[in-house]
C-alpha cells in the first residue's frame, strides 16, 4: 500500500506587521511542504525564511535524485529523513554565511519546519518554533517541540503551559537556522493512516488561535484549502498580531494507476 499527500497553504501578512517575514514552498512532486517564520532587521527575516524553504528544497531535490548518503548518518531514522536533515544543514549554512557577510543581513535567522511523505511515513525536520501537527479521527497531535525558552521551562515543570503562552519571553528561540554554524535539527518519523491531516504552521497562528479552534476548523472543514483560509482569517480576527503561514495536507490511498505510474517512473528514470 502506498500513500500520496497534496497540500495547500495560505500565508498573511496580519494587521500589526509591515511586512510578511513567512515563506512556504509546496512540491507537489516531492510530496514537500516546508515552513519557515523568519527575523532580523529590514527586510532579513524574510531573506532568511525564503532562502531557509528554496535552498532545503533544493538540497534535499538533489540527494533524493543521487542517492546521496549524508556524512553525518542518524540510523534511527531512513535515509530520507536524514537527507532532508542534512539538507537543512545546508540551507543554516547559506543563512549564516549570508548573515555575517554584511551589516544588512547580519543577525537574521529563521525557523523552519518541514514535512515529507515517505512511502507510508512522514518524515519531519525541525528547528524553532513553527509547528507540525497530526490530526487523526478527531484528534490532534503536536509532532514538534518548540525550541523556544519558556517551553524549554515547560518540559522542566518550571512554567505550566497557559503561563508560557501569557509570558513576554515566548519570543524568545533557543535554536533556529543562522543563529549558530552547526545547530541541532530535529528529525522525526512516524507511521500515516489513510484520512490523516498535517498542519504545519508558524507561531502567528497558534499564538492567535488556541488549539481547541485549530481542531474545531480541521474537523468542520475537509476542503485543505479553505481550512488553510479559515486558519488565516481566524488569526487576523483575534487581532493578526503577527505574520500567519498554514500549510495543510491529507494523507489518501494511491490508486492503481497511480502506482504502475510510479514504478513506470522508476524504471525509466
Amino acid at each position: 500500500m502506498r500513500f500520496k499527500l497534496t497540500f495547500a497553504a495560505a500565508s498573511d501578512t496580519g494587521k500589526v506587521r509591515n511586512n510578511n517575514e513567512d515563506s512556504y514552498l509546496l512540491d507537489p512532486e516531492l510530496e514537500l511542504a516546508l515552513v519557515a517564520d523568519g527575523m532580523g532587521g529590514h527586510k532579513s527575516g524574510e531573506v532568511a525564511s525564503s532562502l531557509a524553504v528554496k535552498v532545503t528544497r533544493d538540497k534535499y531535490e538533489s540527494m533524493r535524485r543521487t542517492g546521496m548518503k549524508p556524512a553525518q548518518y542518524n540510523d534511527k531514522f531512513s535515509l530520507e529523513s536524514n537527507q532532508l536533515g542534512f539538507a537543512v544543514q545546508l540551507a543554516n549554512s547559506v543563512i549564516y554565511e549570508a548573515g555575517n557577510a554584511g551589516s544588512e543581513n547580519k543577525g537574521m535567522g529563521t525557523t523552519l519546519s518541514s514535512a515529507l511523505l515517505n512511502r507510508t511515513r512522514l518524515c519531519i525536520a525541525h528547528i524553532g518554533d513553527s509547528r507540525v501537527y497530526l490530526f487523526r479521527r478527531g484528534v490532534m497531535q503536536q509532532l514538534t517541540e518548540d525550541h523556544s525558552l519558556v517551553m524549554d521551562h515547560v518540559r522542566k515543570g518550571l512554567l505550566t503551559r497557559e503561563q508560557a503562552e501569557a509570558s513576554p519571553l515566548q519570543n524568545i528561540l533557543t535554536r533556529a537556522l543562522g543563529a549558530q554554524k552547526t545547530p541541532a535539527v530535529d528529525l522525526v518519523e512516524t507511521e500515516l493512516e489513510e484520512g490523516d491531516r498535517l498542519l504545519l504552521c508558524t507561531d502567528g497562528l497558534f499564538k492567535a488561535v488556541k488549539e481547541p479552534e485549530l481542531l474545531q476548523t480541521l474537523k468542520v472543514q475537509p476542503d485543505d484549502q479553505k481550512a488553510c483560509d479559515a486558519l488565516v482569517a481566524s488569526a487576523n480576527a483575534a487581532g493578526g498580531p503577527d505574520n500567519v503561514t498554514v500549510a495543510i495536507g491529507t494523507v489518501r490511498r494511491k490508486t492503481f494507476n497511480e502506482t504502475l505510474k510510479d514504478m513506470f517512473r522508476k524504471t525509466y528514470a
